[in-house]
């Protein structure tokens, strides 16, 4: 491996790259298409890296969690409409889901209540506001351990086609 680079204010790229121990050169052999010389630049922020090259490198550097900190961060309509999401321990992801879970269902039937109208009017909007929140909780929550599994699937950890299939299967 080459020098290890003491910058500062290291890029999430540059620091997922260096957490693999690899150099620009022997990153670009793993990626299809992303030279030497564009891992540099996209870590030195010179240029923006498109959504292609960061396939790549979540890809290489075993790291999903790339993607959405290219969504949530980088993308005019993720930095919109996608949260970013940490990759944390499994245990901590399930206890957060319950804990989302368990808050909302005391929620559904004022949610309902709400909502059959096809309307939200003024005087709702303050509850339908609360319950909108706890529900991107939950949201947040899958999310998590979707990336979860994702980065336990790079690490060989989980076998990702059986899952799948018995995802597949449950549709």
């Amino acid at each position: 491996m080459g020098k290890k680079s003491t910058r500062e204010n290291k890029t999430i790229f540059q620091i997922c790259r260096e957490e693999k121990n690899l150099t620009r050169e022997t990153a670009s052999e793993k990626m299809a298409g992303v030279s030497a010389s564009r891992i540099e630049k996209i870590e030195y922020e010179q240029q923006e890296p498109t959504p292609y090259d960061i396939l790549q490198m979540a890809h290489c550097y075993g790291r999903p969690d790339l993607c959405n900190y290219y969504c949530s961060h980088k993308c005019n309509i993720g930095k919109k409409y996608v949260p970013e999401v940490s990759i944390t321990e499994l245990s901590s992801i399930i206890l957060e889901t319950v804990a989302s879970l368990n808050e909302i269902e005391p929620l559904m039937g004022r949610l309902i209540q709400i909502t059959r109208d096809g309307k939200i009017t003024d005087d709702e909007i303050k509850d339908f506001a609360f319950i909108s929140n706890k529900l991107d909780g939950i949201s947040l929550a899958v999310d998590s351990l979707n990336l979860w599994v994702d980065k336990t699937a790079s690490e060989n950890n989980i076998n990702i086609k059986l899952l799948e299939l018995e995802k597949a299967k449950l549709k």
